[in-house]
Formats: structure tokens, C-alpha cells, sequence
């Protein structure tokens, strides 16, 4: 409930402004208790997606305090390039190596501290809040690796920045820190990045990848930047893709033609995007899906759970929530937000 409070200044600061409520952030932020759906198709099409990754760039952000009154997330630990103290509870620092709550961060030991920190801060603060959001337990440790440019980050990936980061084995290398923070895309993959962790570590080593994937990019309120990626591609026709094309492109691997698996990674992101829309805000919020990964995760087979709490399992569920047939929540237009801009 803390994460909510700055999101609340800055609508209340705004209050009968018509530009805050065409803004992605205009929508409530995701809680447990909902509401679901958290707007209306009206609301929907005047501020897209809902889309809260940007708002500890603005002026009213102020760190989170937790239950036993300790700072965590965004401006903890630095102001601007300034630490804002020697020592932090949790947090250990080594040359070339950072550690907060069970996540490593492994970087080029030529950085400096607030280089680094506030990365580090806001993976912290998306793994407090999908363990809240989900209701899992956290995983074991998260080994992170920042890459030092664009040049080492394909090097070591053989893909392209569009994709944020890559799993291997028992690590995940990111592309450069600094290039997530300059694109403002810095929340929106370490969000995507907990998630995935959250739901393949656990419950999710069985799911289909349309369900990881899609809730990974629906808890890191991805959408409106997805929309905007479609721009590009709505000139060769329909940008959705069926479930079965959308597990087929994410478990395929990397399409060794740059722009093919630039426009096929995205529009597979987009679609699955879509169907965990769907799935969460119109089936049941929240706790309908904590259920669900709780009892898979406490043993449970999968498509027994689904049918229970959805009705069917989960081939029949993906096919309910084909994004050809649902169509696009916000229409097929060409839309340009600019969510990292405060209203």
C-alpha cells in the first residue's frame, strides 16, 4: 500500500487538470484488492494503458518506508550522483559487486556507487511488490550483470536492445543500466525482469509462456509503450498474432534477421500483453490469479487449478483470450503517449 501514496500526491496536485486525465498514471495503480477493472473503456481510451514505471522521476517522489521503518525504492540511497550516507540496512557494496535482498548485482568495478544504486534500489522495490502482488514467496538469489555498452550486451546475447535482458542459467545479463535509464524503459524491464523470476522459479516452470510472459509485461504496466512500438508495423497489416504463434515466436529463441525478431518479439509481447489484460482485469483482479499460483505452486496440476478458479484449463483459456478475436482494448489506432512525462 506504500508504493500508492506518491501516485495519490501527484493526482491530487493535479486535481481537475484534463491533461492529468488523459495520462497513463491517471489510472489506479495495481493493488491485490483491485478495483478490477481499474477503468473504464472511456478512461481506457483517454489515457491508455495504465503505466506507474516513471513516476519516481518526478518532483513529488520521495522514497517508500516499509513496515519497520526502513527506505527502500528510488532516491534511498543517492541524490542524483551524492550518497546520501555511508551505511544502508540490508545493503552490501563490493568493488564490481552489490547485494540488497537477495539480489546481486555484478557490474564493472569503474562505477561508481550511484551508477549503480539506483538500479539496484528499484529492482528492491518491484520485489517488494510482486511479492505482494502475487503472493509468492521470493525465489533464491537473483544474480544480476551489467553489461558495459551495447557492443558487450549482443556480444554476450546475440540480441538486440529491444529485448531487456537475458537469462543464463543462474544469471541474467542486462543490457547497459545506462541505456535502460536514458530510453526511461528502466522500470518497465526491472518489473518484467522480478516477474518472470517470481513466475518461472516457482509455479511458472510448467506454464505456458504466453501466461509468464504476458503477466510479466501486464505487472510491469508495459502497454503503452507497446502500443507505441506497433506503429510501426500496423502499415503491413493486423499486429496481433494467435496464442499458439505467441508461444511458438517467445520459445523459438532469437531470429537471426535483427528486424524480423525485432517486430515478432514485440507483437508476440503485445498480444500476450493483451491476453494477461484481459485475463487479470477482467477475470477475476488479482486474487483470482494469487490463487491460482499458489496452488500450483503448493503442487497442484496447472490445468486443474485454471479450471477451477477460471473454468478452463489452460489451452482452453488461451484460446478465450485470443487477442485476434478479443481485438485491441484501445482500438487500432495509431496512439503516441509520452508516459514518462509527468502530466
Amino acid at each position: 500500500m506504500q508504493r500508492t501514496v506518491p501516485v495519490l500526491l501527484i493526482a491530487l496536485l493535479l486535481c481537475g487538470s484534463a491533461l492529468a486525465q488523459h495520462h497513463p498514471a491517471s489510472h489506479p495503480p495495481l493493488t491485490p484488492e483491485g478495483p478490477f477493472p481499474r477503468c473504464t473503456d472511456d478512461q481506457l481510451q483517454l489515457g491508455g494503458f495504465p503505466d506507474h514505471m516513471h513516476i519516481w522521476r518526478w518532483p513529488a517522489w520521495k522514497p517508500l518506508v516499509d513496515a519497520d521503518g526502513v527506505s527502500y525504492g528510488p532516491g534511498t540511497y543517492c541524490d542524483g550522483r551524492t550518497l546520501r550516507g555511508r551505511d544502508f540496512p540490508g545493503l552490501t557494496q563490493e568493488p564490481g559487486r552489490k547485494l540488497l535482498g537477495g539480489v546481486v548485482l555484478e557490474h564493472n568495478p569503474g562505477y561508481g556507487p550511484c551508477d549503480m544504486l539506483p538500479f539496484l534500489a528499484l529492482v528492491d522495490m518491484a520485489r517488494r511488490d510482486l511479492t505482494e502482488w502475487l503472493g509468492l514467496d521470493q525465489p533464491d538469489t537473483l544474480v544480476l550483470l551489467n553489461t558495459d555498452n551495447v557492443d558487450q550486451y549482443r556480444s554476450l546475447t546475440g540480441q538486440g536492445t529491444w529485448r531487456f535482458y537475458q537469462w543464463q542459467d543462474q544469471r541474467v545479463v542486462l543490457q547497459p543500466i545506462s541505456v535502460l535509464q536514458a530510453r526511461s524503459l528502466d522500470g518497465h524491464a526491472v518489473y518484467q525482469l522480478v516477474a518472470q523470476w517470481f513466475l518461472t522459479a516457482g509455479p511458472g516452470c510448467g506454464l505456458p509462456l504466453w501466461l509468464t510472459h504476458g503477466l510479466a509485461e501486464y505487472l510491469a504496466e508495459d502497454g503503452v509503450h507497446l502500443v507505441n512500438y506497433m506503429a510501426q508495423f500496423r502499415p503491413n497489416g493486423p499486429v496481433l498474432l494467435t496464442p499458439a504463434l505467441v508461444e511458438h515466436i517467445l520459445g523459438a529463441g532469437i531470429d537471426p534477421d535483427p528486424g524480423r525478431d525485432r517486430e515478432m518479439y514485440r507483437r508476440a509481447s503485445y498480444s500476450a500483453f493483451i491476453m494477461a489484460w484481459e485475463l487479470v482485469e477482467n477475470r477475476g483482479g488479482l486474487a483470482t490469479l494469487r490463487e491460482f499460483l499458489h496452488d500450483v505452486q503448493s503442487g497442484a496440476d496447472p490445468d486443474a487449478v485454471a479450471t477451477a478458479v477460471w473454468g478452463k484449463n489452460l489451452a482452453e483459456l488461451a484460446q478465450s483470450l485470443d487477442p485476434v478475436q478479443l481485438g485491441e482494448p484501445i482500438g487500432e489506432a495509431v496512439q503516441t503517449r509520452r508516459p514518462h512525462i509527468a502530466p
